[in-house]
C-alpha cells in the first residue's frame, strides 16, 4: 500500500492508503460520506492525487 495525498482545487484535503491513486480517490471520497458522487465525473476531476511527501504531507512519527 502507498500513501496518497488528496487534493480538491488545488488543496490538500488529506491523505489516504490505497494501491494506486484512483483507489485512494475512491477511498477517500467514501470516507467524506461522498459516495453519491462516484460517477460524477464533473466532481471526480476535482481531485488530484500524488504519492505522499515524508516532511510536506505527512511526518513519519504521526503516520499509523
Amino acid at each position: 500500500m502507498i500513501l496518497f495525498a488528496i487534493y480538491k482545487n488545488g488543496f490538500h484535503k488529506g491523505n489516504e492508503r490505497a494501491i494506486n491513486g484512483n483507489e485512494a480517490k475512491k477511498n477517500y471520497i467514501v470516507a467524506s460520506d461522498l459516495s453519491d458522487f462516484l460517477d460524477d465525473d464533473d466532481f471526480l476531476n476535482q481531485y488530484v492525487v500524488k504519492v505522499a511527501l515524508e516532511g510536506f504531507h505527512y511526518n513519519e512519527n504521526t503516520v499509523l
